[in-house]
């Protein structure tokens, strides 16, 4: 199997203009520029690809801007435009978003998504509503409802999530159910995400596990994914993750055989001057000839950040 090697320049994207640029060593060994980044002062962010002629053409274009402001009430607005591979805008998507704080310490948040059609309209496709409140001194829960058009020309609920956080010093944890209307009207789960972090010193440990109902209606573990990440004192970090599934890459699904292991990364960060750093990724999977043995390492990836740089690894 075949791996480029990725290099990506980011300047600052907090204080001022910023610019990104992203490299790929092709078959003969030249570094080419493949993609690039800029945000702007007040956030907009464009992301640039290459095109088939091999020019450097926008492929997604981000805004946001505040509408109105108030101690209770927050009322925001943002842009998602999207291009094809020529650099042609072939959608527009805007959210409108209002927050409200609501008594006891909740909130309330409505947004209403439109999206541009082939008519040059912009007609609204989805309303979401989430509610959270205070469940516990360091738990919430959040109940989501999803809309969407019908033939009428009303909205339906069309999907319902419930989700359950707890935020403490040193753990945090997420429980994430989505409900989709069956063929008979009601909502039965059909997914269900569990993720969860523990830190302890320079060592943080987290997991994630994925759920999917199956033909019989239960929720059986689609894949999980368990990292360790460690924190040097002189703030390099690095992380193990381990991702694991029903079968690897190229082999049948088992539902007997329970969980292998399908990628393991190591991603190393270290940190520069002025919050800039140096990122490298490297992954291990099996091999088709033995499932039950990771193969050697090989570097896939590697991000050079210069400026302030927070980005999570």
């Amino acid at each position: 199997m075949k791996y480029c090697l990725f290099v990506v320049a980011t300047a600052a994207t907090l204080v001022a203009q910023s610019a990104s640029s992203s490299y790929q060593t092709d078959i003969n060994g030249n570094r080419v520029e493949y993609g690039a980044t800029s945000t702007t002062k007040d956030g907009a962010t464009t992301q640039l690809s290459q095109s088939i002629n091999g020019r450097l053409v926008p492929r997604e274009q981000t805004e946001s801007r505040v509408l109105s402001e108030t101690p209770t009430e927050k009322v925001t607005e943002s842009f998602d435009r999207k291009y094809d591979l020529n650099g042609q805008l072939v959608s527009t998507e805007r959210t409108v978003t209002t927050e409200r704080k609501l008594p006891g310490g909740g909130t309330s948040t409505n947004a209403s998504v439109y999206r541009s059609d082939v008519n040059g309209g912009m007609p609204e496709v989805e309303r979401r509503n989430t509610e959270t409140q205070p469940s516990g001194p360091d738990k919430t829960t959040s109940d989501v409802t999803i809309a969407r058009p019908t033939a009428n020309g009303g909205f339906e609920t069309v999907e319902q999530r419930k989700i359950v956080r707890t935020v403490e010093p040193n753990h945090g944890s997420e429980d994430q159910t989505v409900y989709l209307k069956s063929l008979s009207g009601e909502f039965v789960a059909k997914r269900r995400t569990v993720t969860e972090s523990q830190t302890s010193g320079t060592k943080t440990d987290a997991s994630v596990q994925n759920y999917e109902a199956d033909y019989q209606g239960r929720m059986a573990l689609l894949n999980s994914e368990t990292s360790t990440t460690m924190v040097s004192s002189d703030g390099r970090q690095v992380t193990e993750r381990n991702i694991y599934a029903s079968a690897s890459d190229g082999v049948p699904r088992d539902e007997q055989g329970g969980q292998k292991i399908k990628e393991q990364q190591t991603i190393v960060r270290t940190p520069g001057p002025g919050g800039s750093f140096t990122e490298t990724v490297s992954v291990r999977r099996p091999t088709l000839a033995d499932q039950s043995h990771l193969g050697p390492a090989t570097q896939i990836s590697e991000t050079v950040c210069t400026g302030k740089c927070d980005g999570k690894p």
